[in-house]
């Protein structure tokens, strides 16, 4: 059986929204790779947002087939119109002000005929860095679950993200709107050995039922961008320091613990109403067809030897 990770890179498990997110120690972008590498086979047309690099550079490497079928917007070039206003008509990638010139600008560049599309942000730091989070957020989550668009459908939208460059509270926002995040972090093995990952990945998904998965496991791209997952790889051979259990009874105004001498004394104690063993020792089946009752009046019973009958005439 398919591990969930691969069953999300090659859309078994549905997933509208997908968060790589990566550190300086360790990049998504083989993995983001990868994920584009699947996603020409699934859909007509991939649209990837260059922010981070060059398009060029992005898609070498790739096969000729896998190449036709995506389509490069660079927002690296001159995201600022520094140089002036640029030949290119990606030059104000960052300056779409609302969700619907990001939809014109997509349906622009789509094919006649297409029918599902899907988008790939690369990465979407620079974003969030010239854009408030909020309307970040709120673009998401519209493009991600977008029904009155008129244009083909968007089967998933996938972004990379470098936590290491924003604070907590921009990345939870952002992750918290993913139906699937994907924290990378690098792998270490106490013993190299031949076959081993080259990333960790913790996996959030959450499922349309409402129920939300975590797993870790191990992965490694190759050079041609195909995921090799190793499950049992999530929690072996790794270096892992677990912080010691704080003792709740330390720093107390009292003791909740026993010494020996004391325990001892304890089991000594006889409690109310327990029965002296040298008093009670009776030996079943001693006497065949016979009992004995005893009786141990209380301190509280009213005990009169005196016949309260007498002063009757029976």
């Amino acid at each position: 059986m398919a591990s969930l990770l691969q069953q999300i890179v090659n859309g078994n498990e549905s997933s509208s929204l997908v968060v790589v997110q990566d550190s300086v120690d360790i990049s998504g972008r083989p993995l983001l790779r990868c994920l584009t590498n699947v996603l020409a086979s699934r859909v007509d047309q991939v649209h990837v947002f260059m922010f981070d690099r060059s398009p060029t550079v992005f898609l070498s490497g790739f096969d000729p087939a896998v190449r036709s079928k995506v389509t490069c917007h660079d927002g690296w070039s001159d995201p600022l119109e520094w140089n002036g206003v640029s030949s290119s008509e990606d030059h104000n990638l960052l300056h779409f002000s609302t969700l619907t010139d990001f939809q014109s600008h997509l349906e622009h560049h789509t094919v006649t005929g297409t029918q599902t599309i899907a988008v790939i942000i690369d990465s979407l730091s620079p974003v969030i860095l010239h854009k408030s989070v909020t309307m970040v957020c709120k673009a998401l989550h519209q493009l991600a679950h977008s029904s009155d668009w008129e244009g083909p459908e968007i089967s998933q939208v996938i972004c990379l993200l470098h936590q290491d460059v924003h604070d907590v509270s921009a990345t939870s926002a952002i992750c918290h709107l993913a139906s699937s995040v994907l924290y990378l972090e690098p792998y270490r093995s106490i013993a190299p050995i031949q076959e081993e990952p080259t990333a960790l990945c913790e996996l959030v998904h959450r499922r349309k039922s409402g129920k939300v998965i975590r797993i870790r496991e191990g992965f490694s791209v190759d050079h041609d961008y195909q995921l090799f997952v190793f499950p049992d790889k999530g929690t072996a051979n790794l270096e892992v320091e677990s912080d010691p259990q704080p003792d709740p009874t330390a720093n107390l105004t009292f003791n909740l613990t026993l010494r020996d001498s004391e325990r001892l004394a304890k089991d000594k104690v006889v409690l109310p109403y327990t029965k002296v063993q040298e008093r009670r020792t009776i030996k079943i089946g001693s006497t065949e067809g016979s009992g004995k009752i005893f009786y141990e009046p209380d301190e509280a019973d009213d005990m009169d030897e005196e016949d309260p009958d007498d002063d009757l005439d029976v």
